[in-house]
């Protein structure tokens, strides 16, 4: 029977309009509306409504189908089913024709009449039915639905889409959902996206979305786009991959060129680029998101290589100051170092070191961390050229006195020993700089002349010092190393519980610089104190014993060496100071060493430091590295020793110490490596003692390159007299380091620093704000020797917080093997913590911060992880694991 032809045995049949699960997923966009506004009409007027559709194109709609009074069936495979069902209903009882909907998902002239007498009733609606209300052709709703909200001629293109068999009833409402999006059509659904920004953006990155935009024919309309917003004219019938590489280079360049002004290299003055103003910043503003954004930046850097080599920019000379805002290529960085290097070669410049410090929070010292490791290498060597200028010039006006030359260089906020630490920290840098192939020459040679400039800034400033000290003595209040027992220690004892700390050569811009990081959770209060000389270990760590105020003679001791007497007992070594403070001090006494305390003390030594009143805590860190003569290897970790005070400080008032008191024995020179025109000839003599920088004896010569007045002059008794260079010239003896010396009286010398802690009343640090870290790392392998990660974070907290200052670090086995070098800002070069800052546009987040790190040991295992830790309690923040080693050192 014709009734039965496509008819299945078993099909079923269902009631539409009541299962509305599967419609609430689609969405009731502009068309879909419009299309049951028709229906409803339909209804309306005329009660019954057979609907053909043989594409199917409205299944989903029928499924959420509803309308007032109204039943909505569906063909499901079987028209004796559904016309049954029809009869069961009663639906055809009545004269007039019932609201009913009979949806059939195939063509008309398919059906071989089976529901002739139903259209005869009603009406029929199908694609080309006329009148056009009962038209359901998609391109016909679609144009109808959109021509009154995106206009006549937007309409018309879509209907042309959808007759071209692109778009869908469900991709038109998607593409409703966005808004104007619907104006973009195909490439709007290919990209989810009508944001030309963004759709240009996705395909530069990739080609993820190629095989959509050939499938659906999009070619022509990406290339709209990219011209109408971008003033890109593609080539006729590119391939996608040549069109995505031609845009790159157009873009890049566009970013690069305009960036000069009117500086453009006559090479690239014919380069393809946006021309209007409105084009120029749509491709600087697509430049900037493609390398700024994480999830592109790779793509941005293989463009950018690319384009780099296709135009030799290498080769290229620009104009600095056309370039210092350009981020487009590596070359652009890479000039603007061999700038800034070849700049401080010939003077110290102040717009160098900003320039610098601006850089290292840039695109490609993100990229490569070597890069900014580099730009902060620059940085510390322009503040050491900029420090010796400033000193230079204020020691053309002599200070009146000895004592004005100590206020001069330890006190005020930029006292002379600035240029210590510049120059330490300089050194750290350039020890902890590792080059990569890259032109190095430049910095090498600023690396040299920074070093020579400290050298001889600090030769005249020891001139001038020995100058003021031959004339004339530093006033009564000045304190002396040999009065810190009494004046700091005594009157504390048996009352308060006391921790007196002795670091072997913590010159006075060490200290004070350790002051400075201790500030932020105690009360810290820096003195500067005069050594007692000449300046080494066993006459320094010796003055800082009870009665050594009253009476101290220098004295011969076994071995070509120095002791100090004290009140009759003569102290040679550790044991024989430990000895006497413990005779001297009259209450319980307890000896450590810094070491002991870290990074936890045992219980054995958290059992002794409660039982006792005075616990004595020696560091000889800072000498034993240095001594040792490896200079590389001092370098690198002499700040670390810093780091190493602050964390034993913490321990001792973790367990109950409430007053400590730091002092030194001596301080130091560390230049340059000892070269033959810095020797010079020692008196002669009787000689007791020589050093690089002291001679201690009777007779001999005086010479005018070296300073020789008798140890009383001193207020120390010894029947001898002491010689030392006038400058950072060296005694010509045997043995003895190459760049590391002391004992000689020049202010790094013979000022050391004494600083008294006690516990803050500021709130705690140990209370940690609530901040949802995350840590992104440079690359996701370890495979080169920086490696860097950029820290952001948000508060999640009710209240506005300060962010920690932070550290970070990378492990094996438990094990540390790196060291923070440098970071975007916040960088402490003396303990390689990272000093955070808010956003200032929005309190609640941490301004994105990228920290390089430089391994410092080869980890023998085939992965690692990334702490991110409080720098002051040690307290994990937040951590990545598992980065793979593809390291070859």
């Amino acid at each position: 029977m014709p009734l039965l032809t496509g008819e299945k045995t078993f099909a079923k049949w269902s009631l539409q309009g009541l299962d509305k699960g599967a419609g609430e997923e689609m969405s009731r966009g502009v068309v879909t509306e419009h299309l049951i506004g028709l229906i409803e009409k339909q209804v309306d007027d005329n009660g019954l409504v057979v609907w053909y559709d043989p594409d199917a194109a409205y299944s989903e709609v029928v499924k959420a189908l509803e309308l007032p009074d109204t039943t909505v069936l569906r063909y499901e495979g079987s028209f004796i089913r559904l016309r049954w069902e029809i009869d069961q209903r009663g639906f055809m009882d009545g004269e007039e024709p019932p609201r009913l909907v009979i949806y059939v998902p195939m063509a008309q002239e398919e059906t071989h009449h089976a529901l002739i007498e139903f259209e005869a009733a009603g009406v029929v609606m199908q694609p080309g039915q006329q009148p056009p209300s009962r038209n359901t052709r998609l391109a016909v709703v679609a144009r109808n639905a959109l021509k009154d909200v995106l206009g006549v001629e937007v309409a018309t293109q879509v209907e042309k889409q959808i007759e071209a068999g692109k778009l869908t009833l469900a991709d038109l409402n998607t593409l409703a959902d966005k808004g104007g999006e619907i104006s973009k059509g195909v490439i709007a659904l290919i990209f989810d996206t009508g944001n030309p920004q963004e759709i240009a953006l996705y395909f530069l990155d990739s080609d993820r979305f190629d095989e959509s935009i050939i499938e659906k024919g999009a070619r022509s309309e990406l290339v709209e786009i990219l011209r109408r917003d971008f003033g890109f004219d593609a080539l006729s019938e590119m391939e996608l991959a040549d069109l995505r590489q031609h845009f790159a280079r157009y873009v890049l360049m566009t970013d690069l060129i305009s960036g000069f002004g009117g500086a453009v290299p006559s090479k690239l003055s014919s380069v393809q680029v946006a021309s209007t103003p409105v084009t120029i910043d749509a491709c600087k503003a697509l430049a900037k998101a493609w390398r700024l954004r994480r999830d592109t930046r790779e793509s941005y850097v293989a463009a950018a290589q690319r384009v780099e080599q296709e135009f030799d920019l290498t080769a290229l000379e620009f104009d600095p100051r056309a370039i210092e805002k350009l981020e487009s290529f590596q070359s652009i960085e890479k000039a603007l170092l061999r700038h800034a290097e070849s700049r401080l070669l010939e003077e110290a410049d102040v717009e160098i070191l900003t320039l610098a410090e601006s850089r290292k929070a840039g695109f490609w010292c993100d990229v490569n961390p070597w890069l900014q490791a580099r730009w902060a290498l620059v940085a510390s060597a322009a503040e050491v050229l900029l420090e010796a200028d400033r000193i230079e010039q204020a020691l053309k006006k002599t200070p009146d006195s000895f004592t004005e030359m100590i206020k001069e260089y330890a006190e005020g906020t930029e006292p002379w020993c600035l240029l210590d630490t510049c120059h330490r920290h300089m050194e750290s840098c350039w020890y902890n700089y590792e080059t990569y192939g890259e032109d190095h020459d430049n910095i090498e040679k600023l690396v040299i002349r920074a070093r020579q400039r400290y050298v001889k800034v600090g030769s005249d400033m020891a001139r001038l010092f020995l100058a003021q000290l031959q004339k004339s003595a530093p006033d009564k209040g000045v304190l002396r190393q040999r009065e810190v027992f009494e004046k700091h220690v005594k009157s504390s004892l048996g009352h308060e519980k006391i921790a007196y700390v002795w670091v072997d050569a913590l010159r006075f811009e060490m200290g004070r610089e350790l002051a400075r990081l201790l500030k932020e959770d105690l009360d810290v209060n820096l003195y500067v104190a005069l050594a007692a000389v000449p300046t080494i270990t066993e006459i320094g760590m010796a003055a800082l014993l009870p009665n050594a105020h009253d009476a101290a003679k220098v004295v011969p001791a076994s071995g070509g060496k120095l002791a100090l007497e004290i009140a009759g007992t003569v102290v040679k070594d550790r044991k024989d100071r430990v000895e006497l403070l413990k005779k001297h001090a009259g209450i319980n006494v307890f000896d450590t060493k810094l070491d002991s305390l870290l990074p936890k003390p045992q219980k054995k030594v958290r059992e002794e430091i409660a039982n006792a009143q005075l616990i004595l805590v020696t560091s000889q860190e800072i000498d034993q590295l240095c001594e040792q003569d490896n200079i590389a290897q001092a370098r690198r970790q002499m700040d670390g020793v810093l780091n190493d005070l602050r964390r034993g400080i913490r321990v001792l008032l973790d367990l109950g110490i409430q007053r400590i008191v730091l002092a030194a024995d001596h301080g130091y020179l560390f230049g340059e490596e000892l070269s033959e025109d810095m020797k010079i000839d020692a008196p002669g003599g009787e000689t007791i003692f020589l050093h690089r920088r002291v001679w201690v004896g009777n007779g001999g010569n005086v010479s005018d390159a070296f300073l020789r007045v008798p140890l009383t002059r001193f207020n120390m008794e010894g029947e001898f007299d002491l010689a030392t260079p006038w400058t950072f010239a060296c005694f010509k003896c045997k043995g003895g380091a190459r760049a590391y010396f002391h004992g000689g009286l020049s202010p790094q010398e013979l000022l050391i620093p004494v600083i008294i802690l006690t516990p803050s009343a500021k709130p705690s640090s140990d209370l940690h704000p609530m901040i949802d870290w995350k840590l992104i790392p440079g690359s996701q392998k370890l495979s080169t020797r920086f490696f860097s990660v950029q820290i952001t974070g948000e508060n999640t907290g009710l209240f506005d917080i300060a962010p920690p200052k932070v550290h970070v670090e990378l492990r094996a086995k438990g094990q540390v093997i790196s060291r923070a070098v440098s970071a975007s800002y916040g960088f402490e070069e003396a303990t390689g913590d990272v000093i955070l800052k808010n956003d200032e546009a929005n309190k609640r987040k941490i301004v994105p911060n990228t920290v390089t790190l430089m391994i410092i040991e080869e980890p023998d295992q085939k992965s690692v992880s990334l702490y991110l830790l409080d720098a002051a309690t040690g307290f994990e923040l937040s951590r990545l694991d598992k980065i793979e080693v593809a390291i070859a050192m």
